[in-house]
């Protein structure tokens, strides 16, 4: 299958994942603190590690559901206007914390999804 419609496939199926589950993170939201994004970005860090040690052979799966799935579940636009938005609102404690979880917790879930 044409590598362009599988990762397509794969971001739309993403997307609409990231819709779902930023809804029912926020559902019951109470904070500032960008929770939804924080979970999205690190569990998609996780999984694209998975996927590239597994998939690594499969150039279609890996387009599918590495490059399609994982980048359309993953936004980081999101998460730069979440951090201008806490630098507006002059919340440097949250913001810092929200960067070093993004940072150090996506690469740290990314090597660890590359070693399972």
């Amino acid at each position: 299958m044409n590598s362009y419609l599988l990762i397509g496939l794969g971001a739309a199926v993403g997307a609409v994942a990231r819709y779902d589950v930023t809804k029912l993170i926020n559902r019951h939201k109470e904070t500032i603190f960008p929770t939804a994004t924080l979970i999205i970005n690190l569990l998609g860090a996780f999984l694209l590690g998975i996927f590239t040690t597994h998939l690594i052979h499969d150039p279609s799966w890996l387009s599918l559901l590495g490059t399609g799935l994982c980048g359309g579940f993953t936004t980081f636009s999101t998460m730069a206007n979440e951090c201008l938005i806490m630098w507006q609102e002059r919340t440097f404690h949250a913001l810092l914390w929200y960067l070093s979880l993004t940072i150090i917790g996506g690469i740290g879930l990314a090597t660890l999804g590359l070693l399972i």
